[in-house]
């Protein structure tokens, strides 16, 4: 058995090796629409934990406190990210735990800190299609070959579940798979299944179906879901440039084959080492056959400016437009116009 002694030193490299940072962001929104608000707010507050075992296991936590008008105190914590990553071989890996799901380059890159983010907030996509998360079991190689070559596969909790049970046997699936050429690109496919016996999201999943655009009654049957991403992005001195495509379908016995679609695309220029100007647009359109996410397409076009004071502090302001059209036949789009600046910081 160890002595005291030795579990003290133990305990001391432990905490040597474990690494606690912080990230969060402040925001002031000014939104031109038909009823006009302008407000501050205060964003996510995320504690990053990382850890390294051995030399062949580490640790990753990830712990954000974010709004939630439903708590006492309008703020509640959730579990964003929790794994434990084994070195099996030279540069391949195997995850078990909660990660993000390594679908496309936003997902598999940045975390919850906006301090890293190129614009103030994630692709629409992210909101209605593209599971954020997965609990399960991930295998991962990373810069393999002269091209950089890495993959992900993963097989784990599905949209509909959480992070404690299922109520169906067949889980999801996922498979990525990119290159680095270059200093700074990455080009990368991916692919994700997933079978609803419910035509439900789970809160773990990040994944929101249904939101305010659609009031009506909710298809709650089985329903099958694939999506298929492509990214490119490259970050150089002279040029940023990002897109994130994703092509989703989903099937039902009540309507059919429902195809959707989405592209973001980010263009920055650095002016100097402190100072980026950027543009973007970002596109998302629903077939009027989905029953998972409903009928609509958004459009929302910005120009943008970003100020570094340091590597953990950032000022984003952007001025955004934004076309909303929901439900069937020749409904007019919603327009309006907003100005949002964020504050970003690491400590």
């Amino acid at each position: 058995m160890l002595s005291g002694l030795s579990y003290s030193l133990l305990g001391q490299d432990l905490l040597k090796s474990t690494q606690f940072k912080g990230f969060g962001h402040l925001e002031y929104v000014f939104d031109a629409g038909q009823s006009k608000h302008s407000y501050f707010s205060l964003g996510e507050h995320d504690f990053f934990v990382t850890s390294q075992f051995n030399k062949k296991i580490s640790f990753l936590g990830e712990y954000v406190v974010r709004f939630n008008g439903s708590s006492a105190t309008t703020f509640l914590p959730s579990i964003e990210r929790s794994f434990v990553k084994f070195n099996t071989k030279g540069n391949h890996y195997l995850i078990a735990g909660k990660i993000h799901t390594p679908l496309n380059y936003w997902n598999d890159v940045y975390h919850h800190g906006r301090l890293f983010f190129p614009v103030i907030d994630r692709p629409l996509s992210f909101s209605y299609f593209v599971p954020l998360h997965t609990l399960g079991v991930q295998a991962q190689g990373q810069n393999l070959g002269n091209l950089n070559f890495g993959y992900d596969v993963v097989v784990g909790n599905g949209i509909s579940t959480t992070d404690a049970f299922s109520d169906h046997v067949e889980p999801s699936v996922s498979a990525s798979f990119h290159i680095k050429p270059m200093e700074g690109m990455r080009i990368g496919v991916g692919y994700y299944y997933d079978y609803l016996t419910k035509n439900i999201s789970g809160a773990h999943s990040g994944h929101s179906n249904a939101s305010s655009h659609y009031t009506g009654p909710r298809y709650n049957g089985p329903l099958a879901f694939n999506l298929t991403t492509f990214s490119f992005a490259y970050f150089g001195k002279r040029i940023e440039i990002l897109n994130e495509f994703a092509y989703n379908t989903t099937k039902t016995d009540t309507l059919g084959l429902a195809k959707n679609y989405s592209n973001f695309l980010y263009l920055g220029v650095p002016i100097s080492d402190e100072h980026t100007i950027y543009g973007f647009t970002d596109i998302i359109s629903v077939d009027v056959n989905d029953l998972h996410v409903y009928h609509l397409h958004k459009q929302r076009f910005g120009l943008g400016f970003k100020k570094e004071f340091s590597y953990n502090l950032n000022l984003k302001t952007q001025l955004e437009y934004y076309l909303d059209k929901a439900g069937h036949g020749s409904n007019p789009y919603d327009r309006k116009v907003a100005l949002e600046v964020q504050l970003s910081y690491g400590f």
